[in-house]
């Protein structure tokens, strides 16, 4: 079976081919990064103004916070713990990027089609459209 092979010639074309592949492969990387550069400098200065023309502004001094009364504690179902609570009130406050007040905190019944929470959201994101 392979007493008529020219294994020379198979050596060269295996070789030849890896050095095909590979050049195209250096080629796609490099067209990747320079089309990135480009894009990445269009994106960049097309918000940006001159820095050379902006002058100095002196920052204005911090206002003075009156210190406020604290929050009412939020109304919590039994069962589930301060901690909880904290973590959640932390969890508003850094999506929101603000001050908030966890009003009460009770657990998600169930949905339509007896699903949990966790197993709704899951289903939305995978069945999503691109």
């Amino acid at each position: 079976m392979f007493a008529n092979v020219d294994w020379v010639y198979a050596g060269s074309v295996i070789i030849s081919g890896l050095v095909v592949v590979f050049a195209a492969l250096v080629l796609l990387w490099f067209i990747v990064a320079v089309l990135g550069r480009i894009l990445s400098g269009i994106a960049g200065n097309s918000g940006r103004k001159d820095n050379t023309s902006r002058e100095e502004i002196p920052a204005a001094a911090p206002a003075v916070q009156q210190p406020s009364k604290p929050a009412p504690m939020p109304v919590v179902e039994e069962g589930i713990s301060n901690e909880v609570v904290a973590v959640i009130a932390a969890a508003i406050a850094a999506m929101s990027g603000g001050q908030c007040v966890v009003r009460s905190v009770k657990r998600a019944g169930r949905g339509s089609g007896g699903r949990s929470p966790w197993m709704a959201a899951g289903l939305l994101q995978n069945t999503r459209p691109f």
